[in-house]
């Protein structure tokens, strides 16, 4: 990386601080207490982050890079999302049992996040109502977020799930391989190509 870990840290965090009061206004005790428990970490492209069976304790937010999670079904990879710049993980549900998760998370090229623990979060709760209200929101935005693609992805015709899979990652597809887009949308590889060649044509 060419920048310093300070400076990469005080820019992750200058941009999670705009996000955060976007969301909700947060005061400012409030939020330099939440900043002041981010630490930045990077990872190399293809590292796992999460392994399979392994307990959450911390929330994550990507500065910089791309994410897949997924899982394995009988040997086959699924992947059920991708995060990018912007994008949070780690803090959605996993951590809510407490017990190890199926969910494998991989950095997609070199990534930075800033994390946090989550005992060390909910212990700022009691002191940060505003804290708390801003997670709690972050929470519903996700299930509601989550609820909604899974439908999508489960009633929705495999034109209509590649132009959604367009609408939110078409950004970033550049960044995907094929075949996690193909995994992601429960296809086959030569089945994109022939969609993503008709829609490419219909968006000239």
């Amino acid at each position: 990386m060419e920048a310093s870990t300070t400076e990469l840290e005080l820019k992750a965090k200058e941009v999670i601080k705009t996000k955060f009061n976007a969301i909700t206004k947060i005061d400012h005790e409030s939020m330099q207490a939440l900043l002041d428990l981010l630490s930045v970490k990077t990872y190399k492209k293809n590292e796992i982050i999460i392994e399979e069976n392994e307990k959450m304790s911390d929330f994550y937010f990507i500065y910089k890079g791309v994410i897949r999670i997924y899982f394995y079904k009988k040997d086959k990879i699924i992947i059920e999302r991708f995060e990018k710049e912007g994008g949070f993980f780690g803090g959605n549900y996993e951590h809510l049992s407490k017990y190890p998760g199926v969910h494998i998370i991989e950095a997609l090229e070199d990534l930075v996040v800033l994390k946090m623990k989550h005992s060390e979060l909910e212990l700022l709760f009691k002191k940060h109502h505003a804290v708390e209200t801003l997670y709690r929101m972050l929470l519903e935005a996700f299930h509601y977020n989550y609820v909604d693609k899974l439908y999508a992805l489960k009633s929705s015709s495999s034109e209509e799930r590649y132009a959604d899979f367009m609408k939110e990652y078409g950004d970033i597809m550049n960044r995907i391989s094929l075949k996690n887009v193909a995994s992601y949308l429960s296809m086959t590889s030569e089945t994109i190509s022939r969609i993503r060649s008709r829609y490419d044509k219909r968006e000239k």
